[in-house]
């Protein structure tokens, strides 16, 4: 019997909440232990990069088009529209607050496409959100995604450390971020096992600066701070890729070395697709 090929997945996995920032005090992120991210930046391509738009959707249409000078729904050339016209199938999960990011605004158009699956862990109806919460289901259901070997592009979103963080609930966000932190082991390794790609993208900031430190009042909103960017596979292992290094691996001590605009492309170069010269973003790879 001929053997089955694998499929080697691209993992997109964005993260609200999670920005970069060098304060302490009411930096939620840098309060919390998140060794096991800190380990991933010390042994992948790890940069920070700039959200183009202060509306979340308009930087999930980015993530998806390449492009960052169109914001209305028009016929152009998406990360998943290009996927699904080459066969190649694909799975969105999400919470149901945050799915219409992952699928509407970041396949930028409306429907479902034909070899896509849209998976909605909802918070009412659930049985299992009595036990674990969403961020918890989402990631066990990313592992079990990855581990099924039947889809080409999977994506996913953590939002829990940004709802905690735009409360003003320090310690919860803390909390959160090391459970966070502990997701992105978990995940990593079942992409690696795969032999995969894993792209790991603070969707905004919020975290990093829960509370103005001179009048200790919560801020409410998200920040317009740099996001981590990591690039996990076998093949970056130990490699820059022409990004310049972290001294000692802290993130906040580089520059923005690109915005949303790029991640569609480097998508496309890593799976093997030619870049669509629509796509003014530009590929990290």
């Amino acid at each position: 019997m001929a053997e089955i090929s694998r499929k080697k997945p691209l993992v997109l996995l964005t993260i609200n909440g999670w920005g970069v920032a060098s304060t302490i005090e009411n930096n939620a992120i840098r309060k919390a232990d998140v060794s096991d991210f800190k380990n991933l930046v010390a042994n992948y391509p790890s940069t920070v990069i700039s959200p183009c738009f202060d509306s979340l959707s308009s930087n999930y249409e980015v993530l998806g088009s390449g492009r960052k000078d169109q914001l209305d729904f028009i016929i152009r050339n998406s990360v998943s529209k290009i996927l699904d016209n080459s066969g190649l199938s694909q799975i969105k999960i999400a919470d149901s607050e945050n799915f219409p990011l992952l699928s509407v605004f970041f396949n930028n158009q409306e429907e479902r496409f034909v070899n896509e699956e849209w998976k909605i862990v909802r918070e009412k109806d659930d049985f299992w959100r009595l036990f674990f919460s969403s961020d918890e289901r989402i990631t066990h259901k990313t592992i079990n995604a990855i581990k099924s070997t039947k889809y080409d592009f999977i994506f996913c979103n953590l939002s829990e450390i940004g709802n905690f963080a735009l409360e003003g609930k320090f310690e919860q966000t803390i909390l959160k971020t090391e459970k966070t932190s502990i997701a992105l082991r978990k995940i990593s390794q079942a992409v690696l096992e795969e032999d995969g790609v894993l792209i790991i993208l603070g969707s905004f900031g919020a975290a990093e600066d829960v509370f103005n430190v001179n009048t200790k009042i919560a801020n409410l909103k998200k920040t317009n701070n740099s996001v981590p960017l990591i690039i996990i596979g076998s093949d970056f292992q130990g490699k820059t890729i022409g990004l310049e290094e972290a001294p000692n691996n802290d993130l906040s001590l580089i520059k923005s070395q690109g915005d949303f605009s790029d991640i569609a492309p480097t998508i496309l170069k890593i799976m093997g697709f030619d870049v669509p010269t629509e796509m003014t973003g530009e590929s990290f790879i």
